[in-house]
């Protein structure tokens, strides 16, 4: 159990660090228009994301 609730505390914090690294990112294009700094965010968030789930599928990272 101590494994899963560890898994699991450091899925959420590194969910929340990608949103709040997105967030700056949108924030800093948010000049250029809403509809940028949405793209912006949507890019971001998804690249990370999907990022860290192909690493964490990966599996040559296991060992």
């Amino acid at each position: 159990m101590e494994i899963f609730l560890t898994i699991l505390i450091i899925l959420i914090f590194y969910l929340i660090l990608i949103t709040v690294l997105a967030l700056v990112r949108a924030l800093f294009s948010i000049r250029k228009g809403k509809a940028r700094a949405k793209e912006k965010f949507r890019d971001t968030f998804w690249d990370l994301f999907l990022n860290f789930f192909f690493e964490l599928i990966n599996p040559i990272n296991w060992f």
